[in-house]
């Protein structure tokens, strides 16, 4: 009897929830209907590793066995600074800088921090680093332009040399078709030289030229790389009194807003990164100086490459991001980055006429 009692207070009460929520009003049931169907924001690219970031922050590790949760003390990501240790280390950077435009303030801290969140992710664009800078140093040297410029690249793609934006900018230096063309920059449906990490960087040093030779000015030569030169010059048409990028700051689109402070934030980040013991990985195996040109004499498969070379499929993707296709045909323009190690391979293979024998086919 005690158990029948209990069953039918049971159904009692969930006859009452039911009426309680059926008599809500019609409002609030539609906000509730509606809740799963809102639009999900998309994330801008720069901030792409943001969702990963979140449940780091809200769905934290589990806690061991012995319900003590699992500590790496030596692993730990300082995630913060006080600000007056930020500021003499930037000013310290600032001392050292060709640009001289590595400023403190509490957008650029706020900056700071947010990248330090992502500590590990830095880790790897630090790897990358060891095989992208070396080349784009040489470039900038040789443009005469600041070596802190590389770090735009950062900025811009996070050295993800295929990576395109929802706007239709591609590559390492984000580069719109319109201005690719503009420097030479060719595209079809074989390959995108806006993905070819040095034919864009000496272009992107060719518009960074452009640019200050038009604002003669760091800081608006970035705000203009971001938001155009058209834009930026209007800006200082309607506000001619201000002549500076924190002068103008509120008049500027919220991308452009943030673009400066998170080049200063790169620029603390990738000189202080041990400081705030983030994990620098094993270094990219691959080192840009220890990688040459050949040109094709046969139409040659990336695919079939790789396994004539004993170099991985991966590499060759990596070191030619260029190409859309895996067949690589004959021509003036197509050439193949290789480590130097397997040039005269490449070359023994070619003369053994290895690639016309594996009958290739577009």
């Amino acid at each position: 009897m005690t158990t029948i009692r209990n069953i039918m207070f049971f159904l009692l009460i969930l006859k009452s929830l039911i009426i309680q929520s059926a008599s809500k009003p019609l409002v609030e049931q539609k906000s509730v209907m509606n809740y799963k169907n809102a639009p999900i924001k998309k994330f801008d690219l720069n901030h792409i590793y943001i969702e990963n970031l979140w449940k780091k922050i809200f769905f934290p590790k589990k806690k061991s066995l012995s319900g003590r949760k699992i500590s790496h003390k030596k692993n730990i990501i300082i995630t913060n600074i006080e600000t007056e240790e930020l500021r003499s280390r930037i000013n310290n950077l600032n001392q050292k800088s060709q640009i001289k435009i590595l400023k403190y303030n509490t957008i650029i801290h706020a900056s700071v921090e947010s990248y330090l969140r992502m500590g590990k992710y830095i880790g790897k664009i630090l790897s990358l680093s060891d095989y992208y800078f070396p080349m784009f140093e040489e470039k900038l040297e040789t443009y005469h332009l600041p070596k802190e410029l590389k770090y735009i690249a950062i900025v811009e793609s996070n050295l993800n040399s295929t990576i395109t934006s929802k706007a239709g900018a591609q590559g390492i230096w984000q580069f719109m078709s319109e201005t690719g063309k503009i420097y030479h920059l060719d595209i079809n449906h074989i390959y995108d030289e806006r993905n070819d990490p040095v034919k864009s960087t000496e272009a992107a040093c060719r518009y960074f030229k452009h640019l200050y030779n038009k604002m003669g000015n760091w800081e608006l030569v970035l705000a203009a790389y971001n938001a155009g030169p058209g834009t930026i010059e209007k800006i200082i048409q309607r506000h001619k009194e201000k002549k500076d990028f924190w002068s103008l700051w509120e008049f500027l689109p919220k991308e452009t807003k943030n673009y400066i402070p998170k080049f200063i934030a790169i620029n603390y980040v990738m000189n202080y990164y041990k400081e705030h013991n983030i994990p620098s990985y094993s270094r990219f195996h691959l080192k840009y100086k220890e990688t040459g040109l050949v040109s094709i004499k046969e139409k040659v498969s990336l695919r079939s490459l790789s396994s004539a070379l004993n170099v991985s499929y991966q590499d060759l993707k990596f070191l030619n991001p260029q190409y859309l296709v895996d067949i690589i045909p004959i021509g003036e323009k197509f050439f193949l980055r290789l480590p130097r190690i397997k040039i005269s391979l490449f070359k023994e293979r070619e003369r053994e006429g290895f690639f016309q024998k594996r009958k290739i086919n577009f």
